[in-house]
């Protein structure tokens, strides 16, 4: 029993710690400079003007730093009665104070060099992380209790028949994705639709000039999915054929998409329902579905984003169905399920090759009799990416698409050094730069959130002696200045993992670009709906837009990094709680992630590589939440 003094101390303590937290996260990065104190206190000595730095690198304003302290103090008095961090707490808070550090610096400033910006700086880059590393780690133990004990909701939309339940979620989704259909009649083009349709009618595009054709009659490139590009044609095509208007082929295309992404969605929901996940989680899964713009809005854009994530959440599905069942041979059904499945996400995107193949092996974890069945899917992979690459497509003369694509990472890191210190490149170096890439436009170009221009310096001609040389240069560039090559892959993907909220306008106006860039040749007559009712529900959703960024949190739904933390967390209690079953659905989606980060752009310039993740992740963190896993209804009956 506490006596009454130490309750005392343990206040002050925490109310120091809470105060110290609040003017942490109140704490600027930017340089406070001698000159700004020499006008507040003139002629102040040096320790004086050392710690007014301190001061003044904190925001003045009072009502927010109240509100902040309060914040902090009662989190900090709830967290420190519930014992010591546990391990995974204790990580998680970790690495999300090393990226709020990190992401901060990089977004505002490009760069980690503000920390070491004279004495002052090193010093309250030092406070500022010791403030981070205690707030995380203990905001992360009170949520991870509070969640436990008081969030343990049970009711919510829910049919006791699981097919007529399915049934009602499929109606729900597209009633509500109707008003975004309304709104973006025929549907919603992408920055790369044109191209895509383009290529289907063999016209010539900028991909064409990146390689080397294997036929000049040939204009089609491996870049964009040939099967996107087949299925995409044949829907326009059709339109002008039966309807003499591409327009109607896309709109049946659109509905196609979203009724087949709705049906995904459901049958996912109907899954988690079977496997126990209780109706008020699946309810705000379903909330999510509805309400999010990116869901709905990829639901009726055409682009190969939707389907990759429609089949990447069939597979996993079907990995949920072999997990859950056990079986001491997995079905036929369900391995050729998983082979389909497969080779579409790989047809859909080439970075969904590795995701799939990686994430195989380990269903060896749950049975290691499956060997023979896993190592038969994986050869049927193998197979199909052989006779697709090797075989149809050079018999099609399809040339593939340019080695650039796979280099964003080393060249954007060769525009940055050749941007900052271009003055230190000898003669011989940049002859090997200039083999492969054009010189004088890799600086100028030089985007830090985007490898897209960068990649676009590539020449066509590089051979493999060129690439060799051009590699000799890059590793000792490196050697030189390994911190320029850091802050040029970090400036591209720091906004995966720390929050910054994506223009959800960005969605009209890509659309309605590519609309109109689809048209400039004179080849289509491509119009967006400008009826009286498609404008009104268009000032609705951007009304609704403005909710989803401006509100404080719920503008957390707005960035990558949300789901990318969100897969983090789904991965952490699979190995808490020794979830094997979780494990393996989570397990496919960090092999994806790991090639996104291969990836041109930043988590906040394109959500399209962050979309499969966003659309799949609340299913499997719902699924993570099931009833019978270890400790949980115990907890929901405290």
């Amino acid at each position: 029993m506490k006596s009454l003094k130490d309750i005392k101390q343990s206040k002050i303590m925490t109310a120091a710690c809470g105060i110290f937290t609040a003017a942490i996260l109140m704490m600027h990065y930017e340089v406070v400079s001698d000159e700004m104190i020499e006008s507040i206190v003139p002629d102040s000595g040096r320790i004086v003007r050392f710690l007014l730095k301190l001061l003044y690198a904190i925001e003045d304003n009072f009502v927010l730093g109240i509100l902040v302290a309060l914040f902090c103090f009662l989190l900090y008095q709830y967290s420190f009665c519930l014992g010591k961090l546990k391990t995974h707490e204790g990580i998680l808070g970790i690495l999300m104070a090393l990226t709020m550090l990190f992401g901060r610096a990089f977004e505002e400033f490009g760069t980690t060099q503000i920390f070491v910006m004279g004495s002052a700086q090193v010093v309250k880059t030092v406070l500022i992380l010791a403030g981070y590393l205690l707030f995380f780690p203990q905001l992360v133990k009170a949520v991870s209790a509070y969640s436990r004990t008081h969030l343990c909701f049970q009711s919510g939309f829910d049919i006791e028949n699981p097919k007529r339940y399915r049934w009602g979620v499929f109606g729900i989704l597209i009633a509500v994705w109707s008003i975004h259909l309304i709104a973006f009649l025929p549907g919603m083009f992408m920055g790369d639709t044109e191209d895509i349709i383009y290529m289907a009618y063999n016209y010539h595009t900028g991909l064409a000039d990146t390689v080397e054709l294997i036929s000049e009659d040939v204009l089609l490139v491996d870049h964009h999915s040939v099967l996107y590009t087949v299925l995409l044609g044949f829907f326009v095509k059709a339109g002008r054929f039966l309807f003499h208007s591409e327009n109607t082929g896309i709109f049946f295309y659109t509905i196609a998409q979203e009724l087949f992404t709705a049906w995904v969605l459901a049958q996912g929901l109907y899954q988690l329902k079977k496997y126990r996940v209780n109706a008020a989680v699946r309810t705000f899964i379903l909330l999510f579905l509805c309400l999010f713009p990116w869901i709905p809005r990829y639901a009726i854009m055409a682009t190969k984003d939707t389907l990759f994530a429609d089949f990447l959440m069939l597979y996993l599905l079907t990995i949920l169905d072999i997990a859950e069942e056990r079986p001491e041979k997995i079905p036929i059904k369900h391995l050729a399920a998983l082979a389909v499945y497969a080779v579409l996400i790989f047809l859909l995107r080439k970075n969904g090759l590795y995701a799939v193949l990686l994430s195989l092996p380990f269903l060896l974890m749950l049975n290691k009799k499956w060997l023979k069945a896993v190592a038969l899917v994986m050869l049927c992979i193998f197979l199909s990416k052989f006779v697709y690459s090797d075989v149809i497509l050079p018999a099609a003369q399809i040339t593939d698409g340019s080695v650039s694509a796979a280099l964003s990472i080393p060249l954007q890191q060769t525009s940055r050094y050749l941007k900052y210190y271009g003055d230190e490149v000898t003669q011989e170096e940049k002859e090997a730069i200039s083999a492969v890439a054009d010189y004088d436009a890799l600086p100028e170009v030089y985007w830090p959130d985007r490898s897209d221009w960068a990649k676009a310096c590539w020449k066509k001609e590089a051979d493999s002696e060129d690439m060799k040389n051009y590699f000799a240069v890059w590793a000792k560039m490196l050697m030189k200045h390994p911190l320029t090559y850091v802050a040029a892959t970090a400036n591209n993907y720091y906004a995966y993992f720390y929050p910054v909220v994506v223009d959800l306008y960005e969605f009209e106006r890509a659309s309605d670009g590519s609309i109109a860039s689809a048209n400039v040749d004179g080849y289509f007559a491509f119009a967006a709906s400008k009826s009286r009712i498609s404008l009104a529900f268009r000032r609705l959703l951007r009304f609704g837009d403005a909710v989803f960024m401006k509100i404080p949190l719920i503008n957390l739904l707005c960035t990558s990094a949300l789901y990318i933390w969100m897969l983090v967390f789904a991965w952490t209690r699979s190995i808490v709680k020794k979830d094997r079953n979780l494990l393996m659905l989570v397990i496919p989606m960090l092999m994806l992630m790991l090639t996104i980060l291969s990836g041109p752009c930043n988590g906040n310039i394109y959500h399209r590589f962050t979309y499969p993740v966003a659309m799949c992740i609340p299913l499997v963190v719902g699924y993570g939440f099931r009833n019978g896993t270890k400790n949980e209804e115990e907890n929901c009956n405290d």
